[in-house]
């Protein structure tokens, strides 16, 4: 971990999240090579909310400050409007103690949001305003931002502007030395997979969800996966059948999923995320950083709203509490 600076600088997106509970959804799953799940709400009417609220969000955010809270010292690289929502972002990060100085305020675009439907379950849909985000680019990173940092931490974006700035990060962070963790977003894989194949990038650390990583791939088998992904280290979610995780040419490893009630999937991906790669890069092995992750994926599951809840002392109570329910096995 960088010692100095900042352990790690967190590249992607921040949102306000807008968080509308309902029960008049239905979903609908289509079986093909892959389900597919569809979220349907009647067309040409008014579905009644049960509940609305406003949070900060955004894959990046979201990441950073689980590192944030469980201990790492964190700086944000993302974009906001000058508007009341672009406040919400950068008060949320102070309050939390993530670095605001690399938060990039434009005041042509307005802050990005997302529109979060929750069912009931705790099962999420989410409609993406990318807004500010969209206009972070190559010159918004300078040399000093990757030769400070312990680690690159690279979420989602997804504009031309953004992919130029990723092909930036990677050249400055090779030639310093620092290990990329990559965690893309499905929308993120759409958009960027021809170049990113002609680019044939190497990372310190891939995490994926299943349906990321096989879109990656091409590949279906969790093992072919893991052996595809183009990480020293590489990292598959999947949900309720927990998660996988192995270095480079070395054992892989299962963690299952803590059984926990789901009151809000929002930002659960993400505090995984950003918890196996604190934990790893910390000196932890796979097997234990796999742990910590579930762990803190729990955690979030069983809370409202994006961000990650707990300090480092609460979430260390909670860790030794579950430990025993969290089995890891090579796979």
């Amino acid at each position: 971990m960088k010692r100095g600076g900042f352990d790690f600088l967190v590249v992607g997106s921040s949102t306000v999240d807008v968080i509308a509970r309902t029960n008049d959804v239905e979903r609908i799953d289509i079986v093909g090579k892959q389900v597919e799940k569809l979220v349907c709400i009647s067309f040409a009417s008014k579905s009644e909310l049960a509940g609305i609220e406003f949070s900060p969000g955004g894959s990046a955010a979201n990441s950073a400050v689980a590192m944030k809270k469980l201990g790492a010292s964190v700086r944000l690289l993302s974009a906001v409007g000058r508007d009341s929502f672009g406040e919400m972002v950068a008060d949320s990060m102070k309050k939390c103690g993530v670095s605001t100085a690399d938060l990039r305020v434009f005041g042509n675009a307005h802050t990005g949001i997302g529109i979060v439907l929750l069912s009931g379950g705790g099962e999420k849909s989410i409609l993406v305003f990318r807004g500010a985000n969209s206009a972070l680019g190559p010159s918004d990173i300078s040399e000093a931002d990757i030769r400070d940092s312990g680690c690159v931490f690279m979420a989602s974006l997804v504009s031309d502007s953004n992919y130029r700035l990723f092909e930036r990060i990677l050249l400055i962070s090779r030639k310093h030395h620092k290990p990329v963790i990559f965690a893309p977003s499905i929308t993120m894989l759409h958009g960027w997979m021809p170049r990113i194949r002609k680019l044939r990038p190497s990372f310190g650390m891939v995490i994926v969800n299943y349906e990321e990583g096989c879109y990656y791939t091409g590949k279906t088998s969790i093992m072919e996966i893991l052996r595809a992904l183009p990480g020293m280290v590489n990292v598959v979610m999947k949900d309720v059948d927990g998660a996988y995780a192995a270095v480079k040419g070395k054992e892989a490893y299962h963690v299952n999923a803590l059984p926990v009630k789901v009151r809000d999937a929002t930002g659960a991906g993400d505090a995984f995320s950003g918890a196996f790669a604190y934990s790893y890069y910390s000196g932890r092995t796979v097997q234990e950083a796999l742990k910590v992750a579930a762990a803190a994926a729990a955690v979030k599951l069983s809370h409202e709203g994006a961000h990650f809840p707990m300090g480092s002392e609460k979430f260390d109570a909670f860790f030794r509490k579950h430990r025993h329910l969290l089995a890891v096995r090579r796979v």
